[in-house]
C-alpha cells in the first residue's frame, strides 16, 4: 500500500507536466511560433511576477537576495519580451533576421546569469534600490542601443551558416556564470529555507541545460531549439514554484524568513534574559535575606552594649564574641560575591597547576574547623597533573570539604581523591559518609542561590553555584554522586596536560580507583 501510495504522489506530480509539454510539442509541429511564444511569454510572466512580489514586498523583505532578483527580472523580461517580437516569422520589425532575437536572446541571458552571480552578495548587505533601478537601465538602454542602433554587437546566427562562434562561446560563458551562481548560493545556504533552496538549484540547473542545448542548433526552428525551450519551461516553472508560489502561499519561508529567524532569536534570548532576572531575583533575595540577620545582630548587640555600659565583662565578651563571628559571616558572604562577579567577568589563565600544593594550602586554611569537627581525611598519594587556575581552584576545594566537614556525619570521614579519565581529563573528588541526598535534592543543589534547607542549617547558597561557573568557564564540568543513606561524592574534571606540558610518563600511575556511590 505504500508502495502504491508513493507511485501515485509521483505520477500526481510529473503527469501534469508530462501532459504540457507533450501539448507544447504538438503544437510545435503546428505552428514554432506559436509554442516559442507561449514558452517565452510564460518565462516573461514569471519574471514579471517576481518583481511585483519583490518590489511590493521591500518594505519588510530583508532577503536582499529576493529583492535583487526580482528588480533584475523585470529588466530580463523586457529583453525577452523583445526576443520574443524579434523571433524569425514574427513580422514585428521591418527586414528583421534569426540574428536579431539571437543577439537579444544572448543580451538577456548574460543580464540574467551575471544578476544571478552578483545576487548572494548582497545577502546581509544593505541594497540601493535606487542605484540597482539607475545601474539596470543604463545597461538594457546600452544592449539595445547596441543592437537597434549603433548595430555594434556582434553577430549571433548567419543565415545559411548557423551559430556565430560569439555566441556559440557565450552560451558557455553564461553557462559557466549560472553555476558558479549555484555554488554561491550553496555558500549562503542558511539564509535561505531549504525548500526554497532546492527550487533554486534545479530552476539554475536546468538553465544550463537549456543553455547548452542552444549551442547546437542550426536552424531556429531545429529539434536542438525546441529541446533548450523545454528546457527553459521547466527551469522557470521551477522557479515560479520557488518565488511565487511559495511568497504567496508561505510568506514566512520566503519574504519573512529572516523576520521569523529574528522572531525566534529574540524569543531565545528574552528566555535567557528571563533566566538572568530570575537568577537576579534569587542573588537580591540571597543578599538580603543573609546580610539582614548579621546586622540585626550587630545592631542588637551594639544597642546592648550602649545602653549597659556596667554589663559584667563576661557577657561583654559574649556579646563581642557574637559580633565578630557574625562579621565573619558577612566578610564570607561578600567574598563569594566577589569571587561570583570576579568568575563571570575575568579570563583566568589556564597553566599547569601543582595540586599538591593546592590541597595542603586549602587544608591549611582549613585546620581550624577540621580540628574542631575531629574529621578523618585521607589523601592519595600524590596528584595527577592538571590544567586549571590555581587560586580558583583552591576555592572550589573550599566549598567541597567544608560541606563535608560540616554534613559528612560524627565525626567527618572524607576521601580526597582522582582519576584520569579516558578523554586524557582529571576527575576530582570529595567523599563523605553523611546521610546522602535525594534525587530531587541534588538537581537543585548547583543551581545559583539556591539554599536546601532540608540539608543545610547555615551557608547563602553561593557556594557550588560558584563552583559550578568555575569549573565550566575552565573546561570542564560538576557533578554528585549520591543517595539517601548512601554518603555523598562530589567531583569535578579539569582538562589535563597536553603531552608537551607533562611532567610524568605515567600519570594513570598517580590515580586513585574511584569509590562507588
Amino acid at each position: 500500500m505504500g508502495k502504491g501510495s508513493a507511485i501515485f504522489r509521483l505520477a500526481k506530480a510529473v503527469l501534469p507536466g508530462s501532459l504540457v509539454i507533450v501539448l507544447l510539442v504538438l503544437t510545435s509541429l503546428y505552428s514554432y511560433l506559436l509554442f516559442h511564444s507561449i514558452v517565452e511569454l510564460f518565462s516573461i510572466i514569471v519574471a514579471a511576477g517576481i518583481f511585483m512580489i519583490a518590489w511590493n514586498a521591500r518594505g519588510y523583505l530583508n532577503n536582499n537576495y529576493l529583492l535583487f532578483v526580482g528588480i533584475a527580472s523585470i529588466f530580463v523580461a523586457i529583453l525577452d519580451l523583445m526576443h520574443t517580437l524579434a523571433y524569425q516569422g514574427m513580422g514585428v520589425f521591418n527586414g528583421q533576421t534569426a540574428d536579431l532575437s539571437t543577439q537579444l536572446w544572448i543580451a538577456g541571458r548574460y543580464l540574467q546569469s551575471i544578476s544571478l552571480l552578483i545576487a548572494p552578495f548582497f545577502l546581509g548587505r544593505h541594497l540601493r534600490i535606487q542605484i540597482q533601478i539607475f545601474t539596470y537601465t543604463i545597461l538594457t538602454s546600452l544592449l539595445f542601443g547596441s543592437i537597434f542602433y549603433w548595430h555594434v554587437f556582434p553577430a549571433a546566427f548567419l543565415t545559411g551558416i548557423g551559430l556565430t562562434p560569439f555566441k556559440i562561446t557565450s552560451e558557455y560563458v553564461i553557462s559557466f556564470f549560472f553555476l558558479i551562481s549555484i555554488f554561491l548560493l550553496l555558500q549562503k545556504r542558511e539564509e535561505f529555507d531549504p525548500g526554497i533552496l532546492r527550487l533554486l538549484v534545479i530552476s539554475i540547473g536546468f538553465t544550463i541545460g537549456s543553455e547548452l542545448a542552444f549551442t547546437t542548433y542550426i536552424s531556429v526552428y531545429g529539434p536542438s531549439n525546441m529541446v533548450g525551450h523545454i528546457l527553459r519551461l521547466i527551469a522557470f516553472y521551477f522557479l515560479y514554484k520557488a518565488i511565487i508560489e511559495t511568497g504567496l502561499v508561505q510568506p514566512y519561508a520566503l519574504l519573512l524568513r529572516n523576520l521569523r529567524r529574528s522572531e525566534d532569536e529574540l524569543r531565545e534570548k528574552a528566555a535567557a534574559l528571563q533566566t538572568r532576572n530570575e537568577e537576579l531575583d534569587a542573588f537580591a533575595h540571597t543578599v538580603a535575606h543573609d546580610l539582614k540577620n548579621p546586622l540585626t545582630v550587630i545592631i542588637s548587640a551594639a544597642d546592648i552594649i550602649l545602653h549597659n555600659i556596667g554589663l559584667p565583662k563576661e557577657e561583654l565578651k559574649e556579646f563581642a564574641e557574637e559580633v565578630k563571628d557574625t562579621a565573619y559571616d558577612m566578610n564570607d558572604i561578600v567574598t563569594s560575591l566577589l569571587l561570583l562577579s570576579e568568575v563571570r567577568k575575568v579570563e583566568a589563565p589556564v597553566e599547569l597547576m601543582d595540586m599538591d600544593r593546592i590541597v595542603a594550602k586549602v587544608l591549611d586554611r582549613l585546620h581550624y574547623k577540621i580540628e574542631e569537627s575531629h574529621a578523618q581525611i585521607s589523601l592519595p598519594p600524590s596528584w595527577p597533573e592538571v590544567m586549571g587556575y590555581a587560586p580558583w581552584i583552591g576555592e572550589v576545594w573550599i566549598n567541597y570539604i567544608s560541606n563535608a566537614l560540616k554534613y559528612g556525619g560524627q565525626p567527618p570521614r572524607i576521601e580526597l581523591g582522582a582519576s584520569i579519565q579516558i578523554d586524557n581529563s582529571v576527575r576530582f573528588w570529595v567523599r563523605d559518609e553523611g546521610p546522602g541526598l535525594t534525587s530531587e535534592a541534588q538537581a537543585r543543589l548547583f543551581v545559583p542561590f539556591t539554599q536546601l534547607k532540608q540539608i543545610r542549617t547555615e551557608g547563602h547558597g553561593l557556594g557550588l553555584s560558584i563552583v559550578r561557573r568555575i569549573i565550566e568557564k575552565l573546561g570542564g564540568r560538576v557533578g554528585l554522586e549520591s543517595g539517601p543513606g548512601k554518603g555523598s561524592l562530589f567531583f569535578f574534571t579539569l582538562p589535563g596536560p597536553p603531552a608537551e606540558k607533562s611532567r610524568s610518563n605515567n600519570l594513570v600511575e598517580l590515580a586513585q580507583d574511584e569509590p562507588v556511590i
